[in-house]
């Protein structure tokens, strides 16, 4: 599909290279002919006008190709809306972000865990590490099984082991209406629960999705309606963000871009299950639309059109360094600082993987696979990319390439 440029005095308006967003076109192009992506799709915005939007490669492997409307799963890009959906409730009264974590989930105490306070979570300072909790969870199932740590076992006697466990803990044979994976799933999560911390809370950065998994349990318990529905009332309609979902409606489905087998965790990304379940860590899925909405929204300290939905402190707290004084830190197989928003990654002097071009108080998100959601407010810059990343490939490949790309044509 051609890419669509902004041009002659509406570009001239925004202050914008036609020239090298031409160039722009181009490159996406030419990693997709090469095999880089097999398909990608981006939508620039400056000043709340687009500039540059296009899709490209193929909507599945030998399917037609890819059109703007195509709905990718954004992964960990969903971080980002399960912050804002608690910002709501926090504005709202129903929750305070330095409200301690075991006010809502008793069954979290023991140590240091009783100091842990919802921010905590939300900046990946709180200690709760992934690896430390599934460790735990797999000495639970090993035990059950009675296998060692290095022994192999199956999906199945994996959750027969779980639901074992589950009995153990004298919990329910399952909530009400729950199907057996939502059932193994909850059950994993009160072991990780009883896990012990990876470290100290507030002493170093620890890249933690379990946390936002939790904390999106808590929003249905707040408002007593499930999270799809929540952020459809609050968020997605009064932002006109139509395309977005939890949980995708089927009618949607062939609108979801498929991987080949060659992708990034391409059996998992392309599954029914995936489509039809939730995950406050992982599980949205939006198009690239959609997702300029709302970053434009948050560029806007809240407020998109006449309507406004957060307030600018609001905003300015979600979007600030809030690890300042911890240790730098390794992701991605390189030496990081730690700096993190709530529910965002913040510049603050980092040489990562969207280059060197973009203003210190960027924040953005990225999602496991190729997502990307992208606000500058000092160039009033707003982008959404997905660029479908092979199983072999660096993670977030070629996105600092398009960023560079993209701050060569500001004026």
């Amino acid at each position: 599909m051609p890419a669509t440029i902004i041009s002659g005095s509406d570009a001239e308006a925004v202050r914008v290279s036609v020239k090298r967003l031409e160039l722009l076109d181009k490159f996406m192009q030419q990693v997709t002919d090469d095999g880089t992506h097999p398909a990608s799709a981006i939508r620039v915005l400056r000043y709340g006008t687009e500039i540059f939007s296009g899709a490209y490669g193929v909507s599945a492997p030998g399917g037609p190709p890819l059109t703007a409307d195509g709905i990718f799963e954004l992964q960990s890009v969903t971080k980002s809306v399960t912050v804002t959906l608690l910002a709501l409730l926090q504005e709202d009264g129903a929750l305070d972000f330095c409200d301690r974590l075991s006010r809502y989930f008793p069954e979290f105490t023991g140590g240091k865990k009783d100091q842990i306070e919802i921010w905590q979570l939300l900046s990946h300072s709180s200690g709760m590490s992934d690896e430390a909790m599934s460790r735990y969870v797999d000495s639970v199932v090993c035990a059950q099984l009675g296998r060692g740590p290095d022994d192999k076992y199956s999906h199945e006697e994996y959750i027969q082991a779980i639901l074992r466990a589950r009995e153990a803990l004298g919990l329910p044979k399952a909530e009400p209406g729950a199907s057996r994976e939502q059932t193994v799933q909850g059950t994993a999560q009160v072991l990780r629960l009883r896990a012990p911390l990876g470290s100290d809370p507030r002493t170093v950065f620890d890249y933690c999705s379990t946390g936002y998994r939790l904390l999106y349990s808590l929003i249905e318990r707040l408002t007593g309606e499930s999270p799809d529905s929540y952020a459809k009332r609050r968020l997605f309609e009064p932002l006109g963000m139509a395309d977005t979902y939890f949980i995708l409606p089927r009618d949607k489905w062939p609108r979801v871009v498929k991987r080949p087998d060659d992708c990034y965790n391409a059996k998992w990304l392309n599954s029914e299950s995936t489509l039809s379940s939730a995950s406050g860590a992982g599980g949205l899925k939006s198009t690239m639309y959609d997702m300029t909405l709302f970053g434009q929204m948050y560029l806007q300290e809240g407020t998109l059109g006449s309507r406004q939905l957060l307030s600018p402190a609001t905003i300015r707290v979600l979007t600030a360094n809030h690890n300042i004084g911890l240790p730098d830190c390794f992701y991605f197989g390189k030496r990081l600082g730690a700096a993190w928003g709530l529910g965002w990654h913040v510049r603050y002097g980092k040489k990562d993987d969207l280059g060197l071009l973009r203003s210190d108080r960027t924040f953005d998100h990225g999602g496991a696979g190729g997502a990307r959601l992208f606000v500058d407010p000092d160039s009033g810059l707003v982008f959404s990319l997905y660029m479908v990343d092979r199983e072999d490939a660096a993670p977030y490949s070629n996105h600092s390439r398009v960023a560079n790309i993209i701050y060569s044509a500001l004026r």
